[in-house]
């Protein structure tokens, strides 16, 4: 009886709600795992650590609604996923089609092409209940040579190719650079380089995870991979960045999950400031990059390292930025002090070129043609 009475508010409650369509700005998005914490304090944290929208899995309906509920709380949108709507929309996805929070349906996670035909015909299902959903699927990376025959097709282009044929409003994609004390850039820039140009190809924006919870090889964050981390997907067109994940995941035999932003025990882990303090910053200077257009890419040497060279256009005006390829050095850039430049500072203010400038691991400089 009261399953049932539950079921028939949560009905009711999304007849009257108006479905709001995106965050507001540059999304940044909370990956969480655990069900258990979608509280409104978990979410006030989330929100406070500087996050507009977040990723929730829900296994029962007033999880779901907990989770919109909470999030909506603090103007934060929720890509919502739950094998109860995967596995029956006609039932599930109007208890939650028109609440306000909601913003997408998680579908899948680094599928491969076996799976594509029935994403496909999910996505159409979910449409006929819903027709104003927008659907997330998650893209394996071009890591290694197992995934390319895991994928079961001959190159990472053509299974991007095939994905972007099923409606989404977005590409997006995980892969992580910094492992152990090496950025392993011979991978992630040629696997940019494609998710760029099927971005380009498509008119699809695209998104990036990066990494804030260490485990196996991936060490424990700091500022510099995780700048590194953002600033280059933003320096190649990224329009959205994905945290995994804001809540530590259980341990495996293989992963070692530890020390995210979020324990286990509903605390908060040693990351969770690295994260508030690098998103601070990247609201910031997400806007400038938020609806930009890409124009050039280029990797140069530097006296005593390397930067990414990225040239874009916002508003009719034109800039360049650098960023410090490495997550664990400075790099030293010597700049013209040309007439026609000026440098924009994290929060987009304006100010005077010098000479030369001194690039903190993974960070960013910005300058805007006058």
């Amino acid at each position: 009886m009261k399953r049932r009475l539950i079921l028939t508010f949560l009905s009711i409650l999304s007849l009257h709600m108006t479905r709001a369509s995106e965050p507001q700005g540059f999304p940044i998005i909370a990956d969480i795992l655990h069900t258990e914490l979608y509280d409104a304090k978990r979410f006030r944290d989330i929100h406070k650590a500087g996050f507009n929208a977040c990723m929730c899995r829900c296994k029962t309906p007033e999880k779901m609604q907990a989770a919109l509920v909470n999030a909506q709380r603090h103007g934060m949108k929720v890509i919502l996923y739950s094998n109860l709507f995967i596995d029956n929309p006609n039932k599930y996805i109007p208890l939650v089609m028109k609440h306000e929070a909601l913003w997408q349906y998680y579908l899948a996670d680094e599928p491969t092409m076996k799976k594509w035909e029935k994403l496909n015909e999910l996505q159409k299902r979910i449409k006929k209940v819903d027709s104003n959903a927008k659907c997330y699927i998650n893209l394996l990376p071009n890591s290694s040579k197992d995934v390319l025959k895991s994928i079961g097709l001959n190159s990472y282009p053509e299974y991007l190719k095939e994905f972007s044929k099923i409606e989404q409003p977005q590409i997006s994609y995980d892969f992580y650079p910094v492992q152990g004390k090496t950025v392993m850039g011979n991978k992630w820039y040629p696997m940019l380089d494609d998710i760029r140009n099927e971005s380009l190809r498509t008119r699809k924006p695209f998104w990036a995870y990066i990494l804030c919870v260490p485990h196996f090889i991936y060490p424990m964050p700091t500022l510099g991979h995780l700048r590194l981390q953002c600033y280059v997907n933003l320096a190649y067109g990224a329009q959205g960045i994905l945290y995994f994940s804001y809540s530590t995941p259980a341990p495996t035999e293989q992963y070692d999950f530890h020390d995210g932003p979020l324990l286990r025990n509903g605390k908060k882990g040693r990351t969770y400031e690295i994260v508030k303090k690098m998103n601070t910053e990247l609201k910031s200077v997400a806007n400038l990059f938020w609806q930009s257009k890409v124009t050039n890419i280029k990797h140069r040497k530097c006296i005593d390292g390397e930067v990414l060279e990225s040239h874009f256009t916002k508003e009719g005006k034109r800039y360049t930025c650098f960023v410090n390829k490495s997550a664990f050095k400075n790099v030293t850039i010597g700049i013209r002090t040309d007439d026609y430049l000026v440098r924009i500072c994290k929060n987009l203010k304006a100010e005077s070129l010098k000479t030369v400038y001194t690039l903190s691991a993974g960070d960013i400089l910005i300058f805007r043609e006058k």
